[in-house]
């Protein structure tokens, strides 16, 4: 068949069609197009005729031309293209490879940037006034334990110890003085506890008793250690406003801090609350007005909500030592004590957010007899944004009140996951727990003879985390025990000190005062916000999922001139395309098996330029 002679009867389908053009004398079935005679025919017709009528590779190449010369892609149609001299191409497929190498190392980098710091920390926008926060939580421990009255720790103790060396048994000892001993074994120091706690074990194996509210009858009243303070502006009995709290250090009394029932799931997982109920309108001077009801709440997430001067927590409106926290505390002579604790004699004084416990193993400020110690404050306050929520606790090294649910307590905070941590473990070793951690209300509190396994597991459960978290430094993928991370949301307290003496005997003949106690050493401490507002820290995305993509696009745009239709446009000509050609070509060979042996046409023709 003459390719310049076109027969009147053959099907209108089966042409080549009006923008085809044939060259004279070509024989379909024996020859084929040569690149002299293509050079003069446009490349939209030869791509179409090898998708038409080329074989299947033909077709395939044609669609590669035909998607080269539509893509948004830069440089790609230069490289494909039918007329394009060699040379150019080679010039084109460089300058892609290049571009293309850059755009994936950009891109790689901004990846990993994306994996390994997503989170950044930063000062906020704007300053927040101390009244937005609640004022610290003070817990103030005595190095003094005992009140000498009521215990004579140190005459006991060497009475058991002459009569032990004596007669290798105790019979000078009540049963009464022997039970308290064994209690105040759990807050003495561990060379004094490994010496005495197996001895009195020993020979007193049957003791029980409840250790918390034996070492709570033991300690010095609250009134005797502070007989006034002074919150807000206002004066107060100390017993007024101190709650009796249980801690590593033994009794302590606390200010402003939230009542168990607010910290603990339920209150009876701790072994001692205090019956005393804290009312800030029981002030010394009746003619000042009184205080607003409490009403509305209080969380770190939330702050406070509806909530006046006289709120819960307390917090004050103005960083000045009048509106801070102030307290005389007395240490009595005759109750100083040497043989259950250690040579320093005064007060241990911590500061923490109110809906944590204090960690006694943490940073303190110590306050000793016969000074003044001035305590400046300002708090480290870290809010983080909720987009942070699409990103893994991993990879921004913090957990929202809502991912970790602790046990023992109601919010979590690092503080409360590592008092948790460590009260699980100590069960798990010894099957009972320190009388001051929270427990479940089936587990025992761990007794006299269970001193050196407690004892023994704290040390191990921090040999272990130390290990595990220096292994994780090394390798990502290794675990810690607990996984303590800080809260999404924290606040904490960072204090600067200033210490000066103090002689209470002097500042009281100043006055013209009589002081009722001969032997009394006092001290003073002030608490106090150091500015009126404070630059908070805010955690915040670095890298989002948004962020990647519009960085990554930037990058594609950049380099290759790629956007997110360029992929729809690839995968809409090698799918739909490819899809629709191979439809029409079986259409057009079945219609061709339909037609007779002599105006048949060849099913495939080569066309190679």
């Amino acid at each position: 068949m003459a390719a310049t002679a076109v027969p009147d009867e053959k099907p209108r389908s089966l042409l080549p069609g009006p923008e085809l053009l044939t060259l004279p004398g070509l024989d379909y079935q024996r020859a084929s197009i040569t690149s002299a005679a293509l050079s003069d025919v446009p490349s939209d017709v030869i791509i179409k005729s090898r998708i038409r009528y080329g074989s299947r590779l033909s077709a395939c190449k044609g669609l590669l031309l035909e998607y080269s010369k539509s893509t948004t892609i830069h440089g790609i149609r230069y490289i494909f293209e039918v007329h394009r001299p060699i040379y150019e191409k080679l010039y084109w497929l460089v300058l892609i490879c290049t571009s293309v190498y850059f755009a994936v190392s950009l891109i790689w980098a901004t990846y990993l940037k994306w994996q390994d710091s997503p989170v950044i920390l930063g000062f906020d926008e704007t300053l927040v006034p101390v009244h937005m926060i609640p004022f610290p939580t003070i817990t103030i421990c005595p190095e003094i334990k005992m009140e000498r009255n009521i215990f004579d720790y140190a005459n006991v103790s060497e009475s058991i110890w002459r009569d032990f060396k004596e007669n290798n048994e105790i019979s000078s000892i009540d049963e009464e003085d022997l039970e308290r001993l064994a209690a105040t074994m759990h807050i003495c120091d561990t060379d004094v506890a490994a010496k005495f706690a197996p001895l009195i074990s020993k020979l007193r194996s049957s003791l029980t008793q409840d250790v918390t509210e034996t070492l709570v009858d033991l300690s010095i009243s609250k009134n005797a250690t502070g007989p006034f303070c002074k919150w807000n502006g206002r004066f107060y009995f100390c017993n007024k406003l101190f709650d009796f709290v249980a801690t590593d250090e033994g009794i302590c009394y606390q200010f402003n801090g939230l009542r168990p029932k607010d910290i603990y799931r339920d209150e009876r997982f701790i072994s001692y609350v205090d019956p005393d109920v804290v009312d800030f309108q029981n002030f010394f001077d009746t003619d000042l007005p009184r205080l607003n009801n409490i009403t509305g709440n209080w969380s770190l997430g939330s702050g406070f909500v509806d909530q006046g001067q006289n709120s819960y927590p307390q917090r004050t409106v103005v960083s000045s030592v009048r509106n801070g926290f102030f307290a005389f505390l007395q240490g009595l002579e005759h109750n100083y004590d040497y043989d259950c604790r250690s040579f320093k004699q005064g007060y241990k004084v911590f500061l923490n957010s109110p809906e944590s416990v204090p960690l006694t193993s943490g940073n303190y400020i110590l306050v000793p007899h016969g000074h003044e110690v001035m305590v400046s404050v300002l708090p480290n306050y870290v809010v983080s944004t909720d987009n942070l929520h699409e990103i893994s606790a991993e990879k921004r090294q913090c957990y929202f009140d809502d991912e970790r649910a602790l046990t023992f307590f109601r919010s979590y905070s690092q503080s409360n996951c590592q008092t948790e941590c460590l009260a699980n473990f100590t069960m798990s070793k010894c099957g009972c727990v320190k009388f001051w951690m929270p427990k479940p209300l089936d587990v025992p509190v761990c007794g006299l003879a269970d001193i050196s396994c407690y004892t023994a597991a704290q040390d191990e459960l921090y040999t272990l985390l130390q290990n595990q978290t220096i292994q994780q430094s090394i390798d990502v993928n290794a675990k810690v025990m607990c996984n303590c991370m800080p809260a999404c949301t924290s606040l904490e307290y960072n204090f600067e000190i200033s210490r000066a003496f103090y002689n209470v005997e002097k500042t009281i003949k100043a006055f013209r005062e009589v002081y009722e106690h001969t032997d009394a050493i006092g001290s003073r401490l002030t608490v106090y916000f150091k500015e009126h507002q404070f630059t908070a820290i805010k955690r915040t995305i670095l890298f989002g999922v948004s962020t990647l993509i519009s960085n990554c696009g930037g990058i594609f745009g950049l380099f290759m001139g790629i956007s997110s239709l360029s992929f729809i446009e690839l995968v809409y000509f090698f799918s739909m395309r490819i899809c629709g050609s191979c439809s029409q070509r079986r259409k057009r060979k079945a219609m061709r098996q339909l037609l007779p042996p002599d105006q048949k046409e060849p099913d495939e023709v080569t066309l190679e330029p």
